[in-house]
């Protein structure tokens, strides 16, 4: 999941969002004492008594996020030092006008990137270094502080650096002050609390009811999904200081019916400059890692270490119900010295006895197997891979698992799924998945790589491990946004994941096999969502052409979640639909068109569409006519659309985020021949 930064850096952003949203943010740091001395919150316009050299710097202090760059957070005011002036490239220095040190601290706000040596801030004293600092590889500010009181009375001077060329080559620098009190490094109970508190908690206009969501700050990668003890537990890569991606944590949350969350605290937090990168979680029921008992045995995190120039496997371990985590501490398990290994996913493979991890080496797009008896020692059995599309720049998040296959009793393959971080089917991010034989060590495809969802909006599913045999059931979900644009306009929390998804494996005929069929992944939403059914309706049109006629009332759908179980009957028209979330020059076209023989969803005017230059657009899934007619399950909320076709066997996954508050739905076809038949559910909120 490292990707987001050299792809972020790369692209072009839009970042025009919701003002509310860059103001929340940008005050978001913690309050210090009144009788700090302020040495400078670089809010006059202008550097003052700094002596400014180099072209990174500019002229004047930058007014928060700079072209080209990640959305910048957690600084004070509007004025920061932000040296990303013209990119990565462009070097300086700046260096304070001299003070004398009257406190036992000096704290200041520092973001940016890593580099040591050539990026930074320094203390002087009579020209020598005597404190130094470095960016945490994020654009979300945070506080640092070093303790000076050995230089009281002393006169010294700061300077910032940079020095720095290559990715993450700039500094951000924002409110220096001389302090007694030095702040915490992060307010995140804090600010949860102020939400908490707020009237709006979990129930902002665009805020999902029934999808996960972060109760604030940034979200992505589902991680460590694992049953335990009667509960579901998610866990997610979350930033703990801000809007954007940085700081990559692990965000907690349980539930007993994949429905309704609790949220509890973070559970495995960036220490030490080593982030915790995505990976998976697994009951140790044998208690082969010694880290419980045969009486209780552990919950066991397997995770990417990020952080010092490379990437590597660590444990953590819980025996408390997953509320309280351990780290290892003979960290790493596994380490082979590249910055680009990460992502493991680990199960127990019961006839090998043997646990298996597959992890990735994203940049050269191979997938390695390893197996271990004790979740501590790895051993390397096997290689999958370079394979499938042939644009990705990288490979990431795999995961492994065995499905039936539906109608053929007792049949079953196992199914390896992993993810790219652009070059996918609709632009940008994607997975695809290959069905085949797995033995314990190596994996061997038996058809071509198949894409895993048609939309621009699902990435990086995992399912989770452990769910009981009387069950049965594999579930998975993903994280409902696309790297491309990702700085979605959402406030104060952004990104969520998509339903979860029950999966088996059907058999169908499709043109260019080479056999005339395929294995396909079929995805249904859980079964649990039917309990959030308040009632239904009927949705009986017949003779409607063109324009779009509405077959529900304004404020029929205030709550703007619900789902529509449909069949498109086309006759002899190219196209018949639905519009959703329909209000003044804005809607969501749902429709099966008969020429690409695809069912489509068109978001080009669903609402807020101009924040990133490739969101709007047209995303398209091929489907089959089965008895004349195609069906569609559509999921609707709040700030999303997933369409299931054919009983899950295709799936279109895209955010959308309408500025109507009272839509309709409106239904389309091409000729009076078509029709299109079904029935609208309305949903109660899974949030409150």
């Amino acid at each position: 999941m490292s990707y987001v930064c050299t792809l972020l850096k790369s692209r072009s952003l839009i970042a025009a969002l919701l003002c509310c949203l860059t103001c929340a943010h940008r005050h978001a740091a913690v309050a210090v004492d009144s009788d700090d001395i302020l040495i400078d919150d670089f809010e006059s316009g202008s550097y003052g008594h700094w002596e400014v050299v180099g072209e990174a710097f500019g002229t004047a202090p930058a007014r928060g996020t700079l072209p080209n760059q990640m959305e910048v957070s957690g600084y004070r005011g509007i004025g920061l030092v932000n040296t990303f002036l013209n990119g990565d490239k462009t070097t300086g220095e700046a260096t304070s006008t001299k003070f004398v040190i009257r406190k036992s601290h000096l704290a200041f706000l520092i973001g940016g990137g890593p580099h040591r040596d050539s990026l930074g801030i320094e203390l002087l004293i009579s020209g020598k270094v005597v404190r130094s600092a470095t960016g945490p590889e994020s654009e979300s500010l945070e506080w640092a502080n070093w303790s000076v009181e050995e230089f009281r009375n002393q006169t010294a001077q700061l300077r910032i650096f940079d020095r720095a060329t290559e990715g993450w080559g700039h500094i951000c620098i924002d409110h220096i002050v001389q302090t007694d009190t030095p702040p915490d490094r992060f307010d995140l109970d804090g600010q949860l609390a102020l939400y908490r508190a707020s009237t709006d908690y979990l129930n902002e206009p665009l805020r999902p009811q029934v999808h996960f969501t972060p109760e604030i700050n940034w979200m992505n990668d589902p991680n460590g999904l694992v049953f335990h003890d009667g509960e579901y537990h998610l866990f997610y890569q979350f930033n703990p200081a801000g809007l954007s991606w940085g700081h990559m944590s692990w965000g907690h949350a349980v539930s007993r019916d994949l429905l309704h969350w609790e949220h509890l605290p973070l559970a495995i937090p960036e220490e030490n400059g080593i982030m915790a990168f995505s990976g998976c979680c697994v009951v140790d029921r044998q208690n082969t890692s010694g880290f419980g008992t045969a009486a209780n045995p552990p919950l066991v995190a397997v995770y990417t270490g990020h952080g010092h120039g490379k990437q590597v496997q660590n444990l953590a371990w819980s025996t408390d119900r997953g509320r309280s985590w351990t780290r290892y501490e003979k960290n790493p398990v596994l380490d082979v010295n590249n910055p680009d290994f990460r992502d493991p996913r680990v199960f127990w493979h019961a006839p090998s006895k043997r646990w298996v991890m597959v992890v990735s080496l994203a940049v050269e797009k191979v997938l390695v197997f390893y197996n271990s008896t004790d979740l501590k020692h790895w051993e390397e059995v096997s290689r999958f891979g370079p394979a499938g599309a042939k644009n990705k720049p990288n490979w990431e998040c795999p995961d492994l698992f065995e499905l039936p296959v539906e109608g053929h009793d007792g049949k079953k393959l196992w199914v390896l799924e992993a993810d790219m971080g652009s070059g996918s089917i609709a632009g940008g991010s994607g997975g695809e998945y290959f069905v085949g034989h797995f033995d314990g060590k190596a994996f061997t495809a038996i058809q071509d790589a198949r894409w895993v969802d048609y939309g621009r909006d699902f990435y990086a599913p995992i399912s989770w491990s452990d769910i009981p045999e009387s069950d049965g059931r594999r579930i998975w979900i993903g994280w409902m946004n696309n790297w491309e644009t990702c700085l979605v306009p959402t406030s104060p929390w952004r990104s969520s994941m998509s339903i979860p998804r029950s999966l088996s494996l059907r058999q169908i005929n499709t043109r260019g096999a080479s056999d005339g069929s395929v294995f396909t992944l079929v995805q249904r939403p859980v079964q649990e969502l039917q309990k959030l059914i308040l009632n239904s309706k009927q949705l009986e049109t017949t003779g409607i052409t063109w324009p779009p006629a509405a077959v529900t009332t304004t404020g029929e759908l205030s709550d703007q979640t619900f789902i529509i179980n449909l069949k498109l009957h086309p006759g002899n028209a190219r196209s018949c639909g639905l519009r959703i979330r329909t209000g003044e020059n804005e809607y969501t076209e749902i429709g099966y068109d008969r020429e690409p023989a695809a069912v489509y969803v068109d978001r080009r005017n669903s609402g807020i569409v101009d924040f990133h230059p490739a969101f709007a657009g047209r995303h398209e899934a091929p489907a089959r006519l089965i008895d004349g007619a195609v069906a569609v399950q559509i999921l609707v909320d709040r700030s999303s659309v997933e369409v299931f076709i054919n009983d899950g066997e295709a799936v279109i996954t895209d955010c959308v985020f309408p500025s109507g508050r009272t839509p309709v739905v409106e239904v389309f076809a091409g000729d009076t021949s078509a029709t299109v038949t079904g029935t609208l559910n309305f949903l109660k909120s899974a949030v409150r």
